[in-house]
């Protein structure tokens, strides 16, 4: 993957996301004051919620994909890699993979982002606040300000998970999920900027 392969698939991994949730949101604004209000709000904060879980992930593999191919002076390779799965390799793994634990070296690389690079792997969790600083700081290793979006996910993730397990919740109008649709969109674009950004700042 090169740099302007790494770019199409960021743009499209965020842009029918965010078209999906302008969609979601024209639909429940314009059914404002009817019956099927509060159902439609309930399933665009969902679909909130789904989206910036599964963007995320998926600009972070971009990420990594590219950083296969373009080793990056100063990435922590070794770090990344133990942070997912340093315990278990180090205590029940073959020799070969009890390697990958040992100090940073080039001819490892490849071996390590291999490992952290699969879907069963960077969806091992659900979307949170801390997750998305993992994400940010120890698997991209960029400069975005996750810290902007601490209340944005908190509060996301308890309406979501109350929504998800049946329970009733205070959640009827289109007002109600405003506060989520625009940083919804906000953290889509700044989280796959600042991954574009680090690729471009550290060439192979």
């Amino acid at each position: 993957m090169n740099i302007d392969e790494l770019q199409l698939e960021i743009d499209r991994i965020r842009s029918w996301r965010k078209l999906e949730l302008s969609q979601a949101r024209a639909i429940a604004e314009s059914r404002a004051g009817r019956a099927e209000e509060a159902y439609l709000c309930r399933s665009w904060a969902v679909m909130i919620y789904a989206h910036c879980d599964q963007a995320i992930k998926a600009v972070s593999r971009a990420y990594l994909d590219y950083l296969k191919v373009h080793p990056r002076e100063g990435y922590d390779y070794r770090t990344a890699w133990l942070s997912f799965h340093g315990k278990e390799a180090i205590r029940h793994s073959s020799d070969a993979r009890y390697l990958l634990c040992r100090p940073d070296v080039a001819e490892f690389r490849t071996d390590l982002i291999g490992g952290i690079n699969q879907k069963a792997v960077i969806d091992t969790s659900n979307f949170s606040y801390p997750m998305l600083r993992f994400l940010s700081d120890w698997v991209v290793q960029c400069t975005f300000d996750h810290s902007l979006y601490r209340a944005f996910c908190s509060t996301l993730k308890e309406k979501r998970d109350a929504i998800a397990h049946g329970e009733e919740i205070f959640l009827r109008s289109v007002d109600d999920c405003i506060s989520w649709h625009d940083p919804a969109i906000s953290l889509l674009d700044g989280f796959s900027e600042s991954a574009l950004e680090t690729a471009l700042l550290h060439p192979a």
